[in-house]
């Protein structure tokens, strides 16, 4: 009896695997731990490509835009000297030279004898808008910047806006040009070359 009822319980016992089958963990699809821990890492791969490629595309448009603001060539600064020989500061030696800077910026060296008074003002004024009219013709569709220089020192800026327009007393349109000398009042760099309203 004893032997029937130990052959009962180990027969029992192999039956059920000696209760192992209890201790074992819980079975999982072998599909779902990958999908689990795949997920996150899809989503950081997707977000570093997404990062890739806005930094690709902020350097080709600053390299694209360096690019086409790049000083122009000699052909061009030769062209630029050549038609300002022909505009009466020049001729008068108001201005002694010009040089791009960059493809929207030019540096313009006026004489040092005009001084602070408002008629040498006057003056450095109206020969920087006839500059920037012949500068508008040389580089058309952009917006254009004048740095002038009587000897090291920086008396003049300007500025001209090619998508915006003025409106002149007779009701004129003028380009919306506006140069500031030193001393001028305002703040010590003045109002404007083009005087207008800007039009609606």
């Amino acid at each position: 009896m004893v032997d029937e009822q130990t052959r009962e319980t180990g027969t029992g016992q192999q039956g059920t695997g000696l209760g192992f089958r209890d201790l074992s963990m819980n079975e999982v699809p072998a599909s779902a731990t990958p999908e689990q821990s795949e997920a996150p890492r899809r989503a950081g791969g997707l977000t570093l490509i997404i990062i890739a490629v806005l930094l690709a595309v902020t350097v080709i448009a600053i390299g694209a835009r360096a690019i086409s603001n790049a000083a122009p060539g000699q052909e061009a600064q030769d062209r630029l000297r050549a038609r300002l020989m022909e505009v009466r500061p020049w001729q008068d030696g108001i201005v002694l030279d010009a040089t791009y800077m960059a493809g929207n910026r030019l540096r313009v060296g006026f004489t040092p004898r005009l001084g602070s008074s408002d008629a040498d003002r006057d003056t450095l004024r109206k020969a920087t808008f006839e500059v920037m009219q012949v500068l508008m013709a040389e580089r058309p569709g952009k917006d254009l910047y004048i740095d002038g220089f009587q000897g090291d020192r920086q008396t003049v800026t300007a500025r001209y806006r090619q998508k915006s327009t003025l409106i002149g007393p007779g009701g004129e349109q003028i380009p919306d040009i506006v140069v500031r000398v030193e001393g001028d009042p305002e703040g010590g760099m003045g109002e404007a070359s083009s005087r207008g309203r800007p039009m609606r």
